[in-house]
């Protein structure tokens, strides 16, 4: 087997350069050393027992089993490519691919929920993709100051503008459903922020069952909608979750407890893109129905370039 190093554009030949530094040594004064139990030469047939190994050969040897441990690793090697280092994503186009995305989901509920015939669908789209932009401009703009995580409902604002939408284009009954849609996610985020709010006390303060029951229970009859700021603020850390007023609880924890409540632990907030909303092209038009926004709606997809 040929053995070969490619160095610098060039390559050598192992087994000719060996013959090569062979030749050279030739010439070196002809010492010699004993051979006595040497299996590896011995065993590779190089010399027999008895005979003595003239020096040159023996450092030819020598040599040959440095070059073959250096270039065993580089024998059949292929070159790797170094890895491409991308920048980090830009924060505005995310973004508006997700608040594009939620807008996308929803008109899909609205489909299955009101049953809009292709008209009323076709209107729809139309509106979506040619208010969408200024509908959401201001909250997108103001979700990528990190001083304000936490306070941008981006699913609230897509809802309340479908619902616009929803009662200016579709039958007072077909308007009615989604309406009844959208108190019924209502309850279930005000039972997740309960939720939140019990669990964020409970690991606070160490609650026993009648007071996790008791503080359920006020926060239920005092419950407010604005209390809901939006879903990461709901699912991030306790300074996002909403003030309590501790006259409530008074009368149900203990001193110690109350101590405790008063300490919030900051604690780091995430990147100003979310990342857990879905993403729609900026360059995709809405479809629904089988339908998709009209043709001579110009997509703003300006930032539809990747990212830098």
């Amino acid at each position: 087997m040929m053995v070969g190093i490619r160095i610098s554009g060039r390559s050598f030949n192992l087994r000719t350069g060996l013959n090569r530094m062979g030749r050279v040594l030739q010439r070196v004064p002809r010492f010699s050393l004993r051979v006595g139990a040497q299996p590896d030469l011995l065993h590779a047939g190089f010399v027999r027992p008895g005979r003595r190994l003239p020096f040159q050969q023996f450092v030819g040897f020598g040599l040959f089993f440095v070059c073959v441990f250096v270039a065993h690793p580089l024998v059949g090697q292929q070159q790797v490519p170094l890895a491409v280092i991308k920048p980090k994503p830009n924060a505005k186009w995310i973004v508006q691919r997700q608040v594009k995305g939620l807008f996308q989901n929803e008109l899909e509920l609205v489909e299955a929920i009101c049953k809009p015939n292709r008209e009323q669908s076709q209107k729809l789209l139309d509106i979506a993709e040619s208010q969408w932009r200024n509908k959401t401009r201001r909250e997108m703009s103001k979700r990528l100051q990190q001083h304000v995580y936490g306070a941008v409902d981006f699913d609230g604002l897509v809802e309340r503008t479908i619902q616009q939408w929803v009662s200016e284009i579709l039958t007072a009954e077909q308007s009615a459903a989604y309406e009844a849609e959208l108190a019924d996610r209502m309850e279930f985020r005000k039972n997740a922020l309960i939720t939140q709010i019990l669990v964020w006390l409970q690991s606070k303060l160490q609650l026993s069952g009648e007071q996790q029951d008791q503080i359920e229970e006020v926060l239920r009859a005092k419950w407010k909608d604005r209390w809901f700021r939006s879903i990461e603020a709901t699912f991030d850390n306790e300074t996002l979750l909403p003030e309590l007023n501790r006259s409530w609880l008074d009368s149900i924890l203990t001193d110690a407890q109350r101590n405790a409540l008063a300490i919030r632990t900051p604690q780091a907030r995430a990147e100003p893109a979310p990342q857990e909303y879905i993403s729609y092209p900026l360059d995709k038009r809405f479809r629904i129905s089988g339908l998709e926004s009209s043709d001579s709606i110009l997509l703003d997809a300006n930032d539809e370039r990747g990212d830098p």
